[in-house]
């Protein structure tokens, strides 16, 4: 049997493994937040292979070992650094939005400033996912062009119906959890290549240490490119806030592009330098294919796609979570159920995947998608989300000039360079390299920081989950004490469902109205009781809109007593409350 035929019984199996687990997951969804968040009950070890898995593709092999061999040590600043660095900075302010109930970045964002902000970089975090989704599709049409000639029309759709299949079923818990199986595929793909240049170098009997010396000395500088930046990220990334999982997740990656540094050197060895960035991407390939057999060709294959889609379907989650909760749910259909909700997240990861394949067949450089993508979500919001967290005095104004003025400038530099200059903007000037991000990124602080401090602070009640002091101080009041040896009480106690997940204890509630109590029509006027109860108790607050409501009481908002619309109808409602164990 041909390695082809092989490839396509061995894709079968894989994509039936993926989509029994979409299909095993697909039954715990009775909210938005299971479906997008698996509920929050991940641990550190299936975080840690997740996010591994998420920010590292088969694009990704070829892109790394590529950039050694082209650039040497100093590429590690273009991409080995940014991300395993990625991970250490989303670890380090991890612990300051763990308490915040928000499912996407947006949404922490309109907590954090107001509304005003929340579709804006909804649509600036969509356009960068679909991006990186992009350099997946590019990765995988080039594997298997490569190694079995498959047409690049054909090749995209085994993927997008593959991952759409399982995500769309399973969600958020599908997607962690074939991620640490594609990881396995992925890292165990890794190594075996890089074992199998060590062996065809030592048949040439050139050792890995000769190879590397012969490189010369640009090659091993590893500030070539400029790493004073990056060691500065480094040093915050090690802060001791960082959370375990992450942090296995930034080894995991190191140990994946460790391997690839061990195949640029000994493709040095065993091909001619390359030219440019496309030739050097293909000769990964080209080492595989030139020395396995079809059945491990075939098998290797299978590794390639796991790596695809582990990052496909992340990417695609968080676009469709994006335009699904912050564009449709928050201002697009505020009166959704939960039910309807999930089945616009379902067609909307499918929309997503579709987009992402379409512009993938009309691509062929992945540096190129990923640049694009890093560079326009950096200038837009790097500077509001984490100068929000660790900066009181920022603001909405500060955060939406920060996100018009850099987003919107690095666009038409891109625009510029792509439509009109047709040559990098480098070539005008060194300070405009990585189409000019340098400017964007500027543009954006000054902005941000300008304008915060040129307009009026943000209100306490916005602050409180964000600052400690702040929280104490607003929240520094005696709360309403219930009975709890009343029959009401004990009524209402019996009808809680306990659910524990990771470090908290989940309270629930389900309150279901029946049509004498609530008018003929059987349906509850939502919007009426939400505006009610925060007229008549300050206490209660919408940051998110109003599908849900919290009863603000401290600064853990996720302990904090909030109300759900229902499931099916709007007659059904929830409450619910969580806390660390042990309270």
């Amino acid at each position: 049997m041909d390695a082809y035929s092989l490839f396509m019984i061995f894709l079968a199996i894989y994509i039936a493994i993926m989509l029994s687990i979409g299909l095993y997951f697909s039954r715990s969804q009775k909210s938005v937040t299971d479906f997008w968040l698996a509920g929050r009950e991940l641990g550190p070890l299936i975080i840690g292979f997740s996010s591994a898995s998420a920010w590292i593709t088969a694009s990704a092999l070829l892109l790394a070992t590529g950039l050694f061999l082209l650039i040497g040590v100093g590429s590690i600043w273009i991409w080995v650094f940014p991300n395993i660095a990625g991970l250490m900075i989303i670890a380090m302010i991890s612990g300051r939005i763990k308490n915040i109930p928000a499912l996407t970045q947006p949404e922490l964002m309109e907590i954090r400033y107001d509304p005003m902000i929340r579709a804006p970089v909804a649509l600036a975090v969509t356009i960068m996912m679909i991006l990186f989704s992009v350099t997946d599709f590019i990765g995988f049409k080039l594997v298997l062009g490569t190694f079995f000639g498959i047409d690049p029309l054909f090749a995209v759709a085994i993927m997008a119906v593959s991952v759409a299949l399982y995500v769309s079923v399973g969600g958020f818990r599908a997607v962690v959890w074939t991620d640490m199986f594609q990881y396995l595929l992925l890292a165990a793909l890794a190594i075996y290549v890089a074992a199998l240049t060590l062996d065809l170098t030592a048949a040439r009997e050139i050792s890995i240490i000769a190879a590397s010396s012969a490189l010369g000395e640009d090659w091993w500088n590893p500030f070539l490119l400029g790493g004073l930046m990056g060691a500065l990220i480094f040093l915050v990334a090690l802060l001791p806030a960082a959370k375990r999982g992450l942090f296995l997740g930034g080894g995991l990656l190191a140990l994946v592009y460790l391997c690839c540094f061990i195949t640029a050197i000994g493709l040095s060895v065993l091909y001619p330098r390359p030219a440019g960035e496309v030739e050097a991407e293909m000769l990964y390939l080209r080492l595989i294919s030139d020395n396995v057999s079809p059945a491990l060709l075939a098998l290797l294959s299978i590794g390639f796609a796991a790596a695809s889609m582990s990052c496909t379907d992340t990417f695609a989650t968080s676009a469709a979570s994006c335009i699904s909760r912050d564009l449709v749910q928050r201002h697009l259909w505020p009166s959704a159920t939960m039910k309807q909700m999930i089945a616009v997240n379902r067609i909307l990861v499918v929309v997503m995947i579709a987009i992402s394949a379409a512009i993938a067949l009309h691509a062929s450089s992945i540096v190129d998608a990923v640049i694009i993508a890093t560079v326009i979500g950096t200038t837009s919001y790097f500077f509001p989300i984490i100068g929000g967290l660790y900066w009181r005095r920022a603001t909405r104004w500060g955060a939406m000039a920060a996100l018009i003025v850099g987003g919107g400038t690095q666009i038409l530099l891109i625009a510029y360079e792509q439509f009109w200059l047709g040559q990098p903007l480098d070539s005008i000037s060194p300070y405009l390299t990585e189409h000019g991000v340098l400017v964007g990124l500027s543009l954006s602080a000054l902005f941000f920081v300008g304008v915060s401090l040129a307009t009026k602070p943000e209100p306490d009640i916005k602050l409180a989950p964000f600052f400690p002091d702040i929280a104490e101080r607003v929240f520094d009041r005696i709360l309403p004490q219930a009975d709890r040896s009343g029959s009401s009480y004990m009524a209402v106690s019996s009808r809680i469902e306990e659910k524990i997940a990771g470090e908290r204890s989940h309270l629930d509630l389900a309150i279901e109205h029946s049509p004498a109590q609530v008018g003929d029509d059987g349906q509850l006027p939502w919007e009426t009781l939400v505006k009610g109860l925060k007229e008549r108790y300050p206490l209660w607050f919408t940051p998110t809109g109003s599908h849900i409501v919290y009863r603000l009481s401290q600064a853990d908002m996720l302990s904090c007593v909030k109300m759900v619309r229902g499931w099916i109808r709007e007659r059904d409602s929830g409450m619910s409350c969580s806390w660390p164990m042990g309270r």
